[in-house]
């Protein structure tokens, strides 16, 4: 039993490093580099410059952390 288990887990270990080798040969493009992020990501809106500030309520076993956006001074 103890054979078979170290087998599998052996096998698992094999094929996940297969895995991950085919995975990140997949990254790479025909040119032989790496394909840039910018490939692959895409930015669909660019995020507000809003600050936020965290604000924590505290109760006997739990705490509540909430972001709230801090008021511009302008």
């Amino acid at each position: 039993m103890s054979i078979w288990l170290h087998s599998s887990i052996l096998a698992v270990a094999g094929v996940a490093t297969v895995a991950v080798g085919i995975a990140s040969a997949a990254v790479y493009s025909d040119l032989g580099g790496a394909a840039k992020k910018a490939d692959r990501l895409h930015i669909e809106q660019q995020a507000d410059d809003i600050r936020y500030v965290t604000v924590e309520h505290r109760q006997e076993g739990v705490s509540v952390l909430t972001r709230v956006p801090v008021a511009s001074a302008e």
